[in-house]
C-alpha cells in the first residue's frame, strides 16, 4: 500500500509539472499570435469602430502617442485597472493602423524616484540635484507638454484623501504642435477612442476647424452704460467653451456691419432668441447659398413660472418675436409660432419666498420646490432616432419651452430637399395659441385635437433656393451711410451649392446653465457641430459611449409582484421540493 502511495504521489507531481510546462508553452506561443478580442458587453465600448482605419489610412507618416500614467500601486482602487485598459485600446488602434501608430507608456513617478536614487547614489553635495529638484524638472519638463497631475479622491479602509496622479495622453505626428488629452479617467474612458481619433483626424487636417456663433458676447448700449454695474450675463460661455475644447476656432459674431459673419467658416451656429434684422437674414441666406453648413436653434416662447397658492404654480408665457420664419419658410419648414405643450413633462426648482416673525424681527426665507408643467417637455430615449449618428446614444433631453417643426413635404419634394428627424414629442403633445399676456392653460386637448409624434430636431440636404435670389441687398439697420448708398442688387444664383441645415425648435436647451447640468445636452452639441463640419466618420465613433440606461417607473401591480416574489419565492420552492421527495418516498 505504501508503494502504491508513493507511486501515485510521484505521478502526481509528474503530470502536473507537465501540464504546467504544456500551458505556459501554449501561453508562449499563442501569445505571438493575434487571435482577437471579443467585447460582450451591450454598447460595444471596447470594440473598434469601422471609421477608425478609415481615419489612420490618411496619416502620411507615424504617430506616437506616449501615455503618462502613475503605477496602479498608486492609483486609487477604482482606478488600479485604468493602465491595462488604456494599453489595450492603444494596441488595438496599433494593430488597426498597418504600422503607423505607436504608443509609448511612461510613469513620471517612477522617472522621479529612479533620478532621485542615482542623485543620492552618485553622493553629489550639489542643491540643484536634491531628489526635491529633480522632481520639479521633471515636472516643468511634463508641464511644457501640458501634462500636469491632478487630484482623485482616494477611500481605502477607513482613510479618505487626495491622491495626485498622472494619466494623460501626448499625441505627436510630424513638426506639428503636441496635441494632450489632460485627463483620462475611468468614467470617460467610453469616450476615449473619440478623443484619440478626433485629435488625430485635426493632426492630420493640420488646421483647427473654424465655425462662426451667433450671437457674439452681450454688449451694453452706451446711452445705457450707466445704468450697469457690471456687464451682462453671457447665456452662451458654456456653449462656445464646449466647442473650443473640443478643438474648434469658434468666432463670435452679432451678424452687423462692424460684426460680420467670419470668413472661411465651415458651419455657422445661430442661436435665436430675438428677432434678426433682414440685412441678418440676408447674410444667412448668402451663407447658405455658398455651402457652408448652418444649425438654426430658434426659441420662440418663454415663460415665468409664479406662486400663487401653496402647492399651486401660474404659468405665463410671451413670444419673443424672432422671426426666422422669414428665412426658413422657404426652404420647406418653419418653427410653430404656436405654444407647444406634451404630456412627458420634467421638472425645475422654482425658488418660493416666505416671511417668518422672529420676535421683533421679520425674517424672509427661500426655499426651492419642484414645478412640473407642459412647456417643461422631456424627450426620452424612445422619441430619439438612434438610426442617425448625430442623435445616436443619446439617452434624453430637456426641450425647456420649445416648440414643434412644421415640415411642408410638398415645398421640399418640389425643391429637391430631403429631411431626416433626430427627434420627436411623444405621442400626447398639443398646442395652445400665445398672446403675451394673463395665465396660459395648460390642460390636455379633446383627443381629436391630440398630436402624436410631432418633429422638434431636423436635418435638411440638399441645394437650398436662396429667398433673395432678386430685388436689392437689404441695408443695414445701424448703418446711416448705408442708407445714402445707391441700393446694390443681389447677385445670389438660383440654386446655392449643397449644403445642410439642422434645425431644433428650442435654443434654452444650447444654454450655459443647460449644457453644465446635462450632460446629453453637450453630446448633442458636439454631435451636430461634427457631423456638418467634419462628416460622420468622428460621430460613428463617439456614438460608442456607455448608455445610461434608467430604470423604468414600476406601477402598483408591478410592485406587488416584485414583493410576492422576493417573500414567497424561495419559501416556495421549497415546500413543492417537500412536497415532491415526500410523495415519491410514499410511492416507494
Amino acid at each position: 500500500m505504501k508503494d502504491w502511495k508513493n507511486d501515485f504521489t510521484a505521478r502526481f507531481v509528474i503530470g502536473a509539472l507537465l501540464v504546467t510546462g504544456i500551458a505556459v508553452l501554449l501561453n508562449m506561443v499563442i501569445g505571438n499570435f493575434n487571435v482577437g478580442r471579443f467585447d460582450l458587453t451591450a454598447d460595444q465600448v471596447y470594440r473598434l469602430s469601422p471609421s477608425v482605419r478609415t481615419i489612420l489610412s490618411q496619416l502620411e507618416a507615424p504617430i506616437d502617442i506616449t501615455y503618462y500614467v502613475s503605477s496602479s500601486e498608486k492609483m486609487p482602487t477604482q482606478w488600479k485597472n485604468l493602465e491595462r485598459d488604456v494599453i489595450d485600446k492603444l494596441r488595438e488602434l496599433e494593430m488597426a493602423s498597418d504600422g503607423k501608430l505607436t504608443y509609448t507608456v511612461f510613469d513620471p513617478s517612477a522617472e522621479e524616484e529612479r533620478e532621485a536614487l542615482e542623485s543620492e547614489k552618485a553622493g553629489t553635495k550639489d542643491d540643484t540635484d536634491a531628489p526635491g529638484v529633480t522632481r520639479k524638472k521633471i515636472a516643468e519638463r511634463l508641464f511644457e507638454k501640458g501634462v500636469i497631475p491632478f487630484g482623485v479622491q482616494s477611500t481605502e479602509r477607513d482613510e479618505f484623501a487626495i491622491k495626485r496622479v498622472y494619466s494623460s495622453l501626448v499625441l505627436s505626428y510630424l513638426d506639428r504642435k503636441e496635441d494632450v488629452i489632460e485627463e483620462v479617467r475611468p468614467e470617460t474612458f467610453g469616450s476615449l477612442e473619440y478623443e484619440i481619433m478626433s485629435r488625430i483626424y485635426k493632426l492630420v487636417a493640420n488646421r483647427r476647424p473654424r465655425i462662426g456663433f451667433y450671437p457674439a458676447q452681450p454688449e451694453i448700449p452706451p446711452h445705457m452704460m450707466q445704468h450697469y454695474q457690471q456687464a451682462p450675463p453671457d447665456m452662451y460661455e458654456a456653449t462656445v467653451r464646449v466647442l473650443r475644447e473640443a478643438g474648434y476656432d469658434v468666432t463670435r459674431t452679432n451678424i452687423k456691419k462692424d460684426d460680420p459673419i467670419p470668413e472661411n467658416i465651415q458651419t455657422m451656429l445661430v442661436m435665436a432668441d430675438q428677432p434678426l434684422a433682414e440685412r441678418q437674414l440676408y447674410e444667412l441666406d448668402k451663407l447658405i447659398q455658398e455651402g457652408v453648413s448652418v444649425i438654426l436653434a430658434a426659441q420662440m416662447h418663454n415663460y415665468q413660472v409664479q406662486y400663487t397658492t401653496p402647492g399651486n404654480f401660474e404659468l405665463r408665457g410671451m413670444p419673443t418675436r424672432v422671426n426666422l420664419n422669414d428665412l426658413v419658410r422657404h426652404y420647406g419648414f418653419e418653427f410653430d409660432t404656436r405654444m407647444f405643450m406634451d404630456q412627458n413633462t420634467a421638472y425645475i426648482q422654482v425658488p418660493v419666498y416666505s416671511t417668518r416673525n422672529l420676535g421683533f424681527m421679520q425674517v424672509r426665507e427661500q426655499r426651492l420646490e419642484p414645478v412640473t408643467k407642459p412647456v417643461m417637455i422631456r424627450v426620452n430615449a424612445e422619441n430619439i432616432n438612434n438610426r442617425l449618428s448625430i442623435s445616436n446614444k443619446i439617452t434624453e433631453l430637456f426641450y425647456l419651452y420649445g416648440t414643434r417643426l412644421i415640415v411642408h413635404d410638398d415645398r421640399m419634394k418640389q425643391d429637391t430637399l430631403f429631411h431626416k428627424t433626430l427627434f420627436t414629442s411623444s405621442n400626447v403633445s398639443w398646442t395652445r395659441d400665445g398672446m403675451g399676456y394673463g395665465p396660459v392653460n395648460t390642460d390636455p386637448p379633446p383627443q381629436e385635437a391630440v398630436l402624436r409624434r410631432q418633429p422638434l430636431g431636423i436635418l435638411v440636404e440638399g441645394s437650398f433656393k436662396p429667398k433673395f435670389s432678386d430685388g436689392v441687398v437689404p441695408p443695414w439697420p445701424e448703418s446711416d451711410e448705408e442708407a445714402e448708398k445707391e441700393p446694390v442688387p443681389v447677385e445670389l444664383s438660383v440654386k446655392g451649392k449643397f449644403g445642410k441645415i439642422l434645425a431644433i425648435g428650442c435654443a434654452n436647451m444650447f444654454k450655459s446653465d443647460m449644457l453644465q447640468s446635462i450632460p446629453s445636452h453637450v453630446a448633442l452639441l458636439r454631435n451636430t457641430v461634427d457631423a456638418l463640419t467634419l462628416g460622420d466618420d468622428l460621430i460613428n465613433i463617439r456614438s460608442k459611449t456607455i448608455t445610461a440606461r434608467r430604470i423604468r417607473t414600476i406601477g402598483p401591480a408591478g410592485k406587488a409582484l416584485a414583493k410576492g416574489f422576493v417573500v414567497w419565492f424561495s419559501p416556495a420552492v421549497f415546500v413543492l421540493l417537500g412536497i415532491y421527495l415526500t410523495v415519491k418516498r410514499k410511492k416507494k
